[in-house]
């Protein structure tokens, strides 16, 4: 489809969203062909950063009222062929649509290219957004407010009245700080829409295969649309269609599925769930050192959509020239999606044409560059408050520190590495069982900024060889002091 925002008035044409005519200011009306044929074609056999997979076409398309758009292809055409894209076939497709200026435009075409999309007028839906941590949208940690109004939307045009949007942020953030700051509760009020706060929630219980559930009530009595940012993840490779899910179930539920192996049970969730759709936002997208603020925004400029939440982020993966994570492949193996993407239907843009470097996430990272993080696979709140502890000490010299957390360590993760710091309680347990003797050992229930004190008497002096009875008690006068600024 190629848009132009038309004055008819004035016979004048634009090539980006415009509400009225800027020499007239009368209305705008949008253009749309679907009459569309090849009119060039430009072969290119040089591969550039943004377009390594060679040998590729640059077609130059033009609509039924003249108006023209490039498009990348992988595949052969001649002048004059009809350029059309083809509806899927199967509910398990993943569409995939590169956004031009329009956002709206964007996720209309995605889900009418669906074989179905089923939600009426009588539905009761839950979006589900990525809401983790305090971030505004540009720093694309948090859904794009954006993509989410067009959402609501466009269900309102179906005619569905009763919406509501549901997340828990990441354990040990707020979520309605983190909503309100990522422009998402600007989102729900606009449009007088509810958003629920899932840490709170009644909950039931699933089981499979000897692991419990615990599921927010409201997944259960609702039809779900699962709007996950696509990006990289420090831990297990990944953040999309699939990771977002964690936060439907508890907190306790989500901190023994990473101490019973995150990628063997994430699989499992998928298969206690309800079927769902997924809108992967990859509007801006996140590389690097994700999925929090020490990410950097990755550009995407696109939309991913599947009833297959597997084959979404196998799509994401193989687009980023990124590993496969794990989990993904564990999930095709009990039959709860696709990781292939040659026997893959993929309707819209073509994965090849779309494919470019992204930087993957590199495990060890902290926000520290003399911090070093030993993650066995910590749970959200002890990952979480393990960085947040070491960005306190940023701009402060020092000699490295290994910060041991999570409760899959094994000796070989900490041989060669000195200066251990074992934090949170999974950690201290399983290092006590391996016999392992670090400087300090920092148990989750001391207070934040102690644990900050702690942390900072290692790191600022080399020939620290453990913690001592001083360095607690100057860790809690900091924090009876911080106590006393606070209340004056």
């Amino acid at each position: 489809m190629i848009i132009r925002w038309v004055c008819e008035k004035d016979n004048k044409k634009w090539l980006y969203p415009v509400e009225k005519c800027i020499y007239c200011k009368g209305p705008i009306t949008k253009q749309k062909g679907n009459d569309i044929k090849v009119i060039g074609i430009t072969r290119v056999s040089i591969p550039s950063p943004m377009h390594p997979v060679i040998p590729y076409n640059v077609l130059l398309l033009e609509d039924e009222h003249g108006n023209r758009i490039p498009k990348k292809t992988m595949k052969n055409y001649k002048i004059g062929d009809e350029y059309k894209v083809e509806k899927a076939k199967t509910d398990e497709a993943v569409v995939i649509t590169k956004i031009k200026y329009d956002i709206g435009e964007a996720l209309e075409e995605s889900l009418e290219l669906l074989k179905s999309y089923d939600v009426g007028e009588n539905d009761k839906v839950l979006i589900k957004p990525s809401i983790i941590e305090p971030a505004y949208p540009y720093q694309t940690v948090n859904t794009n407010p954006r993509l989410l109004n067009e959402i609501i939307v466009s269900l309102k045009k179906k005619g569905v009245k009763d919406i509501i949007i549901a997340e828990q942020a990441m354990i040990g953030n707020d979520v309605m700080a983190a909503a309100k700051k990522a422009g998402i509760l600007e989102v729900c009020k606009k449009h007088s829409v509810l958003f629920i706060d899932l840490s709170k929630a009644d909950c039931v219980e699933k089981n499979e295969e000897g692991f419990n559930f615990r599921i927010a009530k409201e997944v259960m009595e609702r039809k779900i649309i699962n709007v996950p940012v696509m990006k990289t993840n420090s831990q297990i490779g990944i953040s999309g269609a699939v990771e977002n899910m964690i936060r439907l179930a508890d907190e306790g539920t989500q901190k023994r599925m990473f101490s019973e192996d995150i990628e063997k049970t994430l699989p499992k969730l998928l298969k206690v769930l309800p079927s769902f759709l997924t809108i992967g936002d990859a509007t801006i997208g996140m590389h690097g050192q994700g999925p929090t603020l020490l990410g950097e925004p990755a550009f995407l400029n696109m939309i991913l959509v599947s009833k297959d939440a597997v084959a979404l982020d196998t799509v994401f993966s193989e687009m980023g020239m990124l590993k496969m994570p794990d989990y993904l492949k564990a999930a095709a193996e009990i039959g709860t999606g696709n990781d292939n993407t040659k026997n893959m239907e993929i309707v819209g843009d073509e994965l090849e044409a779309i494919k470019f470097n992204l930087k993957p996430a590199k495990k060890g990272v902290s926000a520290h560059p003399n911090i070093k993080l030993v993650d066995g696979k910590a749970n959200p709140y002890t990952f979480n408050t393990a960085l947040k502890m070491t960005s306190k000490l940023v701009g402060m010299l020092g000699e490295e520190v290994n910060l041991v957390i999570g409760p899959i360590i094994t000796k070989e993760m900490v041989v060669g590495k000195e200066r251990l710091v074992v934090y949170g309680d999974d950690a201290i347990k399983r290092t006590n069982e391996l016999g392992i003797e670090p400087l300090a050992e920092i148990p989750e229930d001391v207070d934040e900024l102690e644990k900050v004190m702690l942390l900072k008497s290692i790191l600022e002096n080399p020939e620290k060889k453990k913690i001592t009875v001083g360095d607690k008690l100057k860790s809690k006068m900091a924090k009876f002091g911080a106590k006393i600024k606070s209340n004056v």
